[in-house]
C-alpha cells in the first residue's frame, strides 16, 4: 500500500524532494516504519537531486526534530496533524541556523508547499508559526545548561545518559549523534584516490563531493568490498576466525560480519549464517553467494535461535558444534543513533529491559552450539551496559554459563572513538 501511494505521489514531474520530505516525514509520524524503510520505497524513477535532497531534508527533520517540537510548543495550543506537523519539522530544519536572508525564502516556499495538502485554517498557522521559529531557536541554543531541546534528543534519555557517563559525556554523546555521519567502505583491494584512507586499516571513508558507488560496484558485487561502519570490526576481531574453522554467524544479516570473518579463514573453512526468516534472507544469500570459494562452504540458515536444535543442523548436513559462535544481538541500537537518527524517536527506556532479557535468551541459546575449548563472541551496537557487561555477567553465572569464561571485551563510546558505539566480549569454552 505505501509503495503504491509513494509512487503515485511522487511520480509527478513537479515532485520535488522537499515534497518527498514532507510526505516521509508525515508517513513516519503516522508510525509503523523506521526511516531507512522509507527511503528504500521511494521510486526508482525518483533519483539524482531530487532524491538526494529528498533525504538530506527527511533525515535531516528526524535529527533535529525534538529541537523544533520545543520551539512549537509555546506556538500551539494543540498537536497539530501529522502533515502540518510534518511541514513544521521539515522546515524548521531549514530555517535552523539558516542564514537571515535565507529565512523569508524557506518559510515562503513551506507556506506554499502547504497549500492543497493542509486547510487553509492550517496554511495560516504554518506561516505565523514559522515566521516565529527563528527567535525560538535562537533562545535555545543560548541556554547554557545541559537541556535536550538544545541538542533534539528525548529528555529521559539525556538524563539517562547524564546518570549513566556525566555530563561531560553526555554532551560530547548528544553532539557526536548530532553530526552527519561518514560513509566507510572496508576493502581488502585499493580503491580509487577518491577514497581517503582511515586511521583503522582497510576502511575507506566515501567521497563527499562526487557520487562514488559506480566507482567501486564491481569490488562490492565481488564481495571484495562492502559499506560498513569501522565498529564491525570489533566483534570479529575478537573472534579471531582462522582457516579451516567451523564459524556460526548468528543474527547474521545482512552479512557485514560474514564478511570479516571470511577474510579471517582465508578461503578455507565453514561459514554457517543464521537469522530469522524474513525479506533481509535476500540480502544474506547475496552476500554469502560473493564470499564463498573453492575451500569456503558457505550456507544460511532461516531459523528461530530460540528454538534452533543440533537436529535443525544435522538435517541440513551442518556441524551440530562449532569452533567459533557469533552472536550480534538486536539491541536498542544507542551506539549508532548518529547513523539512524530514528532511534531516538522511537526508543522508550523500557526498550532498554526488553533488549537485555531477549539477548540473555539469546546469549544462553547461542551458548549450545559452541565446541569445548571454542569461542562465543556475543557483540551489541548499544552503548549500554545493561545490554553489555550485564548480560554477560549474568549469563557467566547461569548453570549454562559456568563452562565459559570472559577473556576479552572491547567497548566503542563514540565520542572517543570517533566511530559508531558497539559492545563486544570473548568467552572461552573451557569444559
Amino acid at each position: 500500500m505505501l509503495m503504491r501511494s509513494l509512487k503515485f505521489n511522487l511520480a509527478e514531474t513537479n515532485a520535488s524532494g522537499w515534497d518527498a520530505a514532507v510526505f516521509l516525514t508525515a508517513t513516519y509520524l503516522d508510525g509503523g516504519w523506521k526511516a531507512d524503510q522509507l527511503l528504500d520505497q521511494l521510486p526508482s524513477g525518483f533519483h539524482g537531486g531530487r532524491r538526494k535532497s529528498c533525504q538530506s531534508l527527511f533525515l535531516g527533520a528526524l535529527r533535529h526534530g525534538h529541537r523544533t517540537r520545543a520551539a512549537l510548543k509555546p506556538f500551539l495550543r494543540k498537536a497539530p496533524r501529522h502533515w502540518v506537523e510534518a511541514i513544521f519539522l521539515v522546515a524548521g530544519y531549514e530555517l535552523f541556523q539558516a542564514e537571515k536572508e535565507k529565512i523569508p525564502k524557506i518559510i515562503h516556499h513551506a507556506v506554499q508547499g502547504s497549500k492543497g495538502r493542509v486547510s487553509k485554517p492550517e496554511t495560516a498557522l504554518i506561516n505565523a508559526v514559522l515566521r516565529k521559529l527563528p527567535a525560538a531557536f535562537t533562545e535555545i541554543e543560548n541556554d547554557t545548561t545541559l537541556a535536550a531541546s538544545k541538542h533534539s534528543h528525548p529528555e529521559w534519555l539525556v538524563k539517562h545518559w547524564t546518570q549513566a557517563y556525566g555530563t561531560e559525556d553526555c554532551e560530547a554523546l548528544l553532539r557526536w549523534n548530532q553530526q552527519i555521519p561518514i560513509t566507510y567502505v572496508r576493502s581488502e583491494e585499493a580503491l580509487p584516490d577518491a577514497f581517503e584512507a582511515s586511521q583503522w586499516p582497510g576502511f575507506y571513508r566515501t567521497p563527499t563531493d562526487s557520487p562514488w558507488l559506480e566507482a567501486i560496484r564491481p569490488l562490492l558485487e565481488s564481495g571484495d568490498a562492502y559499506v560498513k561502519d569501522p565498529s564491525t570490526r570489533l566483534a570479529p576481531a575478537l573472534l579471531n576466525a582462522q582457516p579451516g574453522e567451523a564459524i556460526l554467524d548468528l543474527c547474521a544479516a545482512p552479512g557485514g560480519k560474514a564478511f570479516e570473518m571470511a577474510q579471517g579463514l582465508k578461503g578455507s573453512g565453514f561459514l554457517v549464517a543464521l537469522d530469522l526468516p524474513g525479506e533481509r534472507m535476500e540480502r544474506l544469500d547475496q552476500n554469502l553467494a560473493r564470499l564463498k570459494s573453492t575451500g569456503l562452504r558457505c550456507a544460511r540458515l532461516a531459523h528461530d535461535l530460540l528454538t534452533l536444535q543440533a537436529d535443525d543442523l544435522e538435517k541440513d548436513d551442518l556441524p551440530k558444534a562449532f569452533d567459533a559462535v557469533l552472536l550480534d544481538a538486536p539491541c536498542s541500537n544507542t551506539g549508532v543513533i548518529q547513523r539512524r537518527t530514528d532511534v531516538k524517536w522511537r526508543l522508550q527506556a523500557r526498550d532498554l529491559r526488553a533488549c537485555a532479557e531477549l539477548q540473555s535468551q539469546l546469549l544462553a541459546a547461542a551458548s549450545r552450539f559452541v565446541k569445548p575449548g571454542g569461542r562465543l563472541v556475543y557483540s551489541t551496537c548499544s552503548i549500554e551496559a545493561a545490554e553489555n557487561r550485564d548480560v554477560v555477567d549474568a549469563f557467566l553465572k547461569s548453570p549454562g554459563g559456568k563452562v565459559f569464561e570472559l577473556k576479552e571485551q572491547t567497548l566503542s563510546y563514540p565520542w572517543e572513538t570517533g566511530h559508531d558505539g558497539a559492545g563486544a566480549f570473548l568467552l572461552v569454552r573451557t569444559g
